[in-house]
C-alpha cells in the first residue's frame, strides 16, 4: 500500500499534476472554442471527483483525492485550464509532466498501485476527449464526439503509459 504522503514534496506535485496534464494533452491535440475547453477541464474534475468511490480500492489514488479535496476545502486555487491549454507550449509541457509523474509513481507506489495510476490517467484523458462535439460547422452543425487529433493523443498517451488505446 502506498499513499501520496509517502512521496517527496516534489514527487507529489508531480502525481497530481499527471491528472490535469493527461487533459491538457487531449484538450491540445484538437484546439476549440474557449468554451469547449472550459468544459474538457470541467469533465476532468468530475472525473476526478465524482468517481472517487471508484478508486477505494486503490490507496494512492484515494489519497490523491484527499489531498485534492483538502486543497480545495481550505480555499486553495487550482489552475485556470482554458489558460494552461492556450500556453504556447502547453503540449510539450504536459508530455513531460506525464512521463516525470508516471517515472515518479513507478518509482514510488506498488506495482498495482501504479498500473492504477496509469489507468486513471487515461480515463481521465477518455472524459475529456468525450465532453464535448469536435469539428463543428457553422451554428454548431455536425460534428464528432472524439476526432482523429484527439483519438491520436489517446493512442500516444495510452502508448506511453503502456496500456491498450481506448476505443472511443
Amino acid at each position: 500500500m502506498t499513499l501520496l504522503d509517502e512521496f517527496g514534496p516534489d514527487d507529489r506535485r508531480l502525481l497530481l499534476q499527471g491528472l490535469e496534464a493527461a487533459a491538457v494533452l487531449i484538450s491540445t491535440a484538437s484546439p476549440g472554442r474557449k468554451e469547449e475547453t472550459a468544459s474538457e477541464g470541467l469533465a476532468m474534475a468530475v472525473f476526478v471527483m465524482d468517481g472517487a468511490a471508484d478508486q477505494v480500492a486503490h490507496p494512492l489514488l484515494e489519497s490523491m483525492i484527499r489531498a485534492l479535496n483538502a486543497r480545495a476545502a481550505a480555499g486553495g486555487t487550482f489552475p485556470d485550464y482554458v489558460k494552461l491549454v492556450a500556453e504556447p507550449d502547453a503540449r510539450a509541457r504536459a508530455t513531460d509532466t506525464l512521463q516525470s509523474a508516471v517515472a515518479a509513481v513507478d518509482a514510488g507506489a506498488t506495482p498495482d498501485e501504479a498500473a492504477a495510476y496509469r489507468a486513471w490517467l487515461l480515463g481521465i484523458a477518455v472524459a475529456v476527449a468525450k465532453a464535448g462535439k469536435e469539428d463543428q460547422g457553422f451554428l454548431g452543425r455536425g460534428g464528432v464526439l472524439v476526432n482523429d487529433a484527439e483519438r491520436a493523443a489517446l493512442g500516444e498517451l495510452a502508448g506511453w503509459l503502456g496500456l491498450e488505446a481506448p476505443a472511443v
